[in-house]
């Protein structure tokens, strides 16, 4: 089995110097994955690398983009990713990945592999095993302390596990074209408002904006004259996460009344995604 191998920083390929972990090279992954599966053929190009911290829309747009370049004559994509931003990556990669009909998984570690390289190389090793049987998704170690491969386009973060209950109309991702983003010279601009009584809102800068309602729904006043005011100028307000299984709530009626789009079946990075898409 062909395997391109996208090494892309995090902790995964981080090191521990004196209390601080610093990136350095995917030496650690690209080793254990050639050491140990002599039966799979695994290629590895040279990525930019990048920490979660230092995570961007630009970087990730460059990082798919040279994935899908390279992808042609592959069986299987593993990528490694810093997991503080993985579930925003994760859904992006989703969407932008699956024309491709190749099985991906996204990987990486909590503790740095000089620190504990059995959590790096269990991850990596289920990685691979899903990659033989055409699964793709997220792979990070459950509370128990096993593998598990969660589904990408229903991850979430902080802690890379997703609550599949709440998104039951988001079980199927509908496969689309977005080459358009990956040559797009310039990305939209995306206010993002946290779910935070009196976050502060900004006049102008900003293409869309998507408000993270926190489940039941951010509708301060303020706010909710803002959509309108965005809505009427031709910016497009989104709303997220919208579980299917939960009421609505007056104040995500408001902003509803008020312009803002729902975005159902999916957390707020697949929601990011989406707007960021559009």
């Amino acid at each position: 089995m062909r395997i391109l191998g996208a090494m892309l920083g995090g902790t995964i390929s981080s090191f521990n110097d004196k209390g601080t972990v610093k990136l350095g090279k995917p030496n650690f992954a690209c080793g254990f994955l050639s050491e140990n599966f002599p039966r799979h053929e695994f290629v590895f190009p040279e990525f930019k690398t990048y920490s979660s911290e230092d995570a961007t829309p630009y970087l990730y747009r460059d990082a798919l983009k040279k994935i899908t370049e390279e992808a042609k004559g592959f069986e299987g994509i593993l990528i490694t990713h810093g997991t503080d931003t993985c579930a925003f990556f994760a859904q992006l990669a989703a969407r932008v990945l699956a024309p491709l009909d190749i099985p991906f998984v996204i990987t990486g570690a909590m503790i740095s592999p000089d620190e504990d390289p059995d959590e790096a190389s269990g991850n990596l090793e289920f990685a691979v095993k899903c990659l033989e049987e055409g699964r793709s998704g997220v792979v990070f170690k459950n509370r128990d302390g096993s593998e598990q491969l969660y589904q990408a386009h229903l991850i979430m973060s902080p802690d890379i596990r997703g609550i599949y209950s709440e998104y039951v109309d988001g079980e199927r991702l509908e496969k689309k074209d977005y080459g358009d983003f990956l040559t797009r010279e310039k990305l939209p601009e995306i206010l993002v408002i946290p779910a935070v009584p009196g976050a502060f809102l900004p006049e102008e800068g900003f293409d869309r904006v998507l408000i993270c309602c926190n489940h039941s729904g951010t509708a301060s006043a303020d706010l909710v004259m803002k959509v309108a005011e965005w809505t009427s100028k031709g910016i497009d307000c989104f709303m997220a996460p919208i579980p299917g299984n939960s009421g609505v709530y007056e104040s995500r009626r408001r902003l509803k009344d008020a312009g803002a789009i729902e975005l159902t079946g999916m957390p707020i990075e697949g929601a990011w995604s989406e707007v960021l898409l559009r």
